[in-house]
């Protein structure tokens, strides 16, 4: 079966390499440079580059795809939803594939937020030196809310041009900026947490990979407060690659 796959993170390509086992005929779309050369050193066949809805329904009329299976981010809504949409237009079927959550105890320190406007406003109550780990896209939002004001930010983005030339626009210093590709380990979380001084940690939650745990035990260990973003409302449950599959292969 003909399949494309969107991808950018370490389980997703995980997923299309599973696919691919089972014989599937793979294409992974990534939106980074970054994110292909890493598909491509696991011998996955891969497009670079972001797409609008038209730009996806090409593809798939070009290539003849059989089905869409969306292994994006859990945050990747836009994505998400416009895939959908081209996938009914087409009549084909959408298959979207949800990394497992992370399940915390109930603890003091952790704090839960539905939003950014929420979540901003806990941490400006938990402390004034605030590291975000939630990705480059949403700063705008960030830098733009009161209660951050006279906050210090710190932010940790992926280190690309792209990313850093945002980060300036918007006022980051490079004092600001910790630049660096994760996952990060436990260690190396609670060596920037000291180093920089950091008053309270702001994250998503983005499941079990990807090093968000890491983070949580860190700040645990140090006793600092993490405020966590809640995942956007989903009909996808959690399932494991090889459930997917075996569902997938059922509908296909």
């Amino acid at each position: 079966m003909k399949l494309l796959v969107l991808a950018g993170t370490e389980d997703g390509r995980e997923l299309a390499a599973a696919l691919r086992r089972r014989g599937h005929d793979i294409l992974v779309s990534t939106l980074t440079s970054y994110g292909a050369d890493l598909a491509l050193e696991q011998g996955l066949q891969v497009r670079a580059g972001a797409m609008d809805a038209q730009i996806l329904l090409d593809l798939i009329e070009g290539e003849g795809f059989a089905a869409i299976v969306d292994a994006t981010h859990p945050y990747a809504v836009r994505v998400k939803e416009m895939a959908k949409t081209v996938c009914a237009e087409l009549s084909i079927p959408y298959l979207c594939w949800q990394r497992s959550s992370l399940e915390l105890e109930a603890n003091s320190l952790i704090h839960w937020a539905e939003n950014i406007s929420t979540a901003a406003l806990i941490a400006a109550e938990l402390g004034n030196r605030m590291l975000l780990t939630t990705g480059s896209n949403a700063l705008p939002e960030w830098v733009s809310l009161p209660c951050l004001q006279n906050k210090r930010l710190y932010i940790r983005v992926l280190p690309t041009s792209e990313v850093l030339a945002r980060c300036e626009s918007l006022g980051f210093k490079p004092n600001q900026i910790i630049a660096a590709q994760g996952p990060f380990s436990q260690e190396w979380d609670e060596a920037m947490f000291k180093q920089l001084g950091i008053d309270v940690v702001v994250t998503k939650e983005s499941g079990k990979v990807g090093g968000t745990l890491e983070k949580v035990q860190a700040c645990l260990n140090l006793n600092i407060p993490l405020v966590i973003l809640k995942r956007p409302e989903s009909e996808v449950q959690d399932s494991s690659i090889s459930e997917f599959i075996k569902h997938l292969e059922e509908i296909l």
